[in-house]
């Protein structure tokens, strides 16, 4: 049986899940390296021919890639439009193919018409029926699963991936959060009880993960610290492997939430380990919008004061920010501004309130009649910065205006440098940069440092204002040795996704000059016009049933 697993390429390009071209050779490269179509494959038993496409890395040709029987498919919400296209092909070409992964196991009915199976929950419960009946021609149109136990979950066929077309790889440490943040729908799908790997096998996992040559790992934990018992067990592990015994240091990277500032011996032993970069799921400066939304870990606290004692501590941090609460008036955008130019973090990832299918937000926004359902945005991700709701104090055009403002504000290459600078008075170094470091970091692949120079490059001659930043930049660089490496993975970090929203129209030179959102203007109107006049026609696959082969 010759198999192929496939993680679609997502219609929701962002700077973890994205991917970019140029590379050496015609090369792309993606951000992170598709976990789950390794695990997936891990799965296959030993009579099965697999092999791995990520289509972040390379598109699917019939002509290349269409000799296998069977094919497997998992997706999230971003690959699930692309997800449907890719099942359709394959299905009238005659191919047999199975879905899952966590947008069909939140929502299943969209996904049955278009699969000759469909897994619903985690697939290690599963795995062995699911190819007993594939080996047997006897496969069921649909697999209910329930929740894994981690200690089970093989490891990732890292052999069938082209690892030298990632920027991360990963390691799945946990599944499942137990906070409830009414927006969130990982809670929905893997739950609020937190499992998790042993030490032993993350730590197997980080091995093999070096010998295939990674420098950065992801270490994928919806909550890496929530349970600081286990996490400072695992930490302790991963700091007596990374950078010892004639290793490298691997940099590792996570994310957490910003109640890990109550305990700064953990962030210190964070840093120790190597576990130098987070994601941290700020949201707003707006506290009735925390408590509506449930995010009661960032209520009653100075936000700017606890993520300044992380970074302090040795750990920079990349920030989520979200408008359209219905707490937030037209003032939010400008109050989101002037806070993040508080913080000491590089990156923020600037998005508006959607509600994900099978989330409370989703069924109140239902109840109340507030979801945008005639294009299908309530299933599917659509266009940039454009929700799926009816904001309760704007319209959906004023939140889209107002957020791609504020984007165009906080990447702005001075804004950028205003936090830079703040961030390299802050930063404590990575433990590989103190003057009697025993271990020295790997550093990235070729392909990779030629990407970033290339975009270095490419963004200064676009750009007069970005090349001014880019030589302050290295200047301040220099005047830190001390985090130069630390320092200089903020910069390339920014200058990716400063590009990435560009190429998707979400940044603006001229609006980042405007001292607030240019609400009504020709301008806005002919920007939101062209952010949502695609959406209908491109899902409009996703609503039709796919035919058979034989029809």
């Amino acid at each position: 049986m010759k198999m192929m697993v496939i993680a679609p390429r997502s219609t929701a390009n962002s700077d973890y899940s994205g991917w970019w071209e140029g590379g050496e050779d015609g090369k792309t490269i993606a951000r992170v390296a598709s976990c789950a179509i390794a695990t997936v494959a891990a799965f296959a038993p030993d009579d099965f021919d697999v092999s791995l496409l990520d289509e972040s890395v390379e598109v699917f040709d019939p002509d290349r890639h269409g000799d296998a029987d069977l094919y497997a498919i998992t997706a999230n919400v971003g690959q699930a439009s692309g997800g449907i296209r890719l099942a359709q092909t394959l299905r009238k070409m005659g191919k047999t193919v199975i879905m899952g992964g966590p947008h069909v196991s939140l929502a299943p009915e969209l996904f049955e018409a278009h699969a000759d199976a469909i897994v619903v929950g985690e697939m290690e419960p599963v795995a062995e029926a699911v190819f007993e009946d594939i080996r047997n021609d006897s496969l069921k149109p649909r697999y209910d699963s329930t929740k894994a136990d981690m200690l089970t979950s093989p490891v990732p066929r890292w052999d069938l991936y082209p690892n030298d077309q990632a920027f991360f790889g990963v390691v799945q440490t946990s599944r499942g959060c137990p906070f409830e943040c009414h927006f969130c729908d990982v809670i929905q799908y893997l739950g609020r009880v937190q499992r998790h790997k042993s030490n032993a096998q993350i730590i197997a996992e980080l091995q093999l993960l070096y010998d295939k040559g990674y420098s950065h790992v992801f270490l994928a934990d919806d909550n890496f610290t929530v349970y600081r018992k286990r996490a400072r067990s695992l930490l302790e592990a991963i700091a007596a492997w990374n950078g010892k015994e004639g290793r490298e240091y691997m940099t590792l990277f996570t994310q957490l939430s910003i109640d890990l500032s109550k305990d700064l011996e953990l962030v210190e032993l964070c840093r120790e380990a190597g576990l130098v970069s987070a994601f941290v799921g700020i949201e707003t400066n707006n506290v009735e919008s925390l408590k509506e939304s449930k995010k009661r870990q960032n209520v009653k606290v100075d936000l700017t004061e606890e993520i300044t004692k992380i970074v302090s501590k040795g750990m920079r941090l990349d920030g989520g920010l979200i408008a359209g609460f219905d707490h937030d008036d037209h003032s939010i955008f400008e109050s989101l501004y002037d806070f993040t130019r508080t913080l000491p973090v590089g990156y923020f990832a600037v998005s508006v309130l959607v509600a994900p299918v099978a989330t409370p937000l989703y069924d109140t926004m239902l109840a109340e009649g507030r979801l945008v359902l005639e294009d299908t945005m309530s299933h599917f991700a659509a266009a940039p910065l454009v929700t799926n709701i009816l904001p309760k104090q704007m319209t959906r055009e004023e939140l889209y205006v107002g957020t791609r403002w504020l984007a165009s504000k906080i990447f702005n290459p001075e804004s950028f440098f205003e936090r830079f600078t703040r961030i390299s008075e802050t930063l404590q170094s990575a433990p590989w940069e103190v003057p009697d470091a025993k271990a020295s970091r790997r550093p990235a692949r070729k392909l990779q440092a030629k990407l970033y120079a290339d975009l270095f490059r490419q963004e200064m001659r676009k750009d007069p204002q970005f090349a001014d930043m880019m030589r302050r930049a290295l200047k301040l660089i220099k005047a830190n040795p001390h985090i130069k490496d630390n320092l200089g993975e903020i910069l390339g970090h920014y200058t990716l996704s400063l590009n990435n929203r560009r190429t998707f129209g979400i940044y603006d030179g001229e609006w980042a000059k405007l001292d607030a959102p240019p609400f009504g203007t020709d301008t806005a109107r002919q920007s939101w016009i062209k952010a949502t006049s695609a959406i209908s026609q491109d899902l409009e696959h996703t609503k039709k049933p796919v035919l058979q082969a034989a029809e």
